[in-house]
């Protein structure tokens, strides 16, 4: 399984990252190091429009209600009809998802997450 993955603020998605790829997931980052989108970078392109692309969509977000600037893969990977889950890296019940994509995307607490990108994996087969 592929996975565009986005976080909140910068580096917040490590621990999240390094789960996924120790659990058989490619995991694609939405930026490059120095913070910049993937597409936007000199010569780079996005996995959403990649021949593999990503089945599924990760975003590691804090407890801002909004999208921050980082997490706008989020609105690309919707436009793009690539399924979300929100997380986050507190022990919570799940992040604050924000407001207009309470019916768009699925949050869940970290502890879930590996049975919720299962679950969007069996829809797609």
């Amino acid at each position: 399984m592929r996975i565009l993955l986005t976080e909140a603020t910068f580096d917040e998605s490590r621990e999240v990252a390094a789960t996924l790829r120790n659990l058989g997931c490619r995991v694609s980052p939405c930026h490059v190091r120095a913070g910049l989108c993937r597409a936007l970078s000199p010569g780079g392109t996005c996995p959403l429009d990649e021949a593999d692309a990503p089945d599924l969509a990760v975003d590691v977000r804090g407890a801002e209600p909004g999208l921050t600037a980082r997490e706008f893969g989020v609105v690309c990977a919707l436009r793009a009809r690539v399924p979300v889950v929100m997380t986050t890296t507190e022990d919570t019940d799940g992040p604050v998802v924000p407001p207009g994509l309470e019916h768009r995307v699925t949050a869940c607490p970290p502890k879930d997450l590996f049975e919720a990108c299962r679950g969007f994996l069996r829809t797609r087969a």
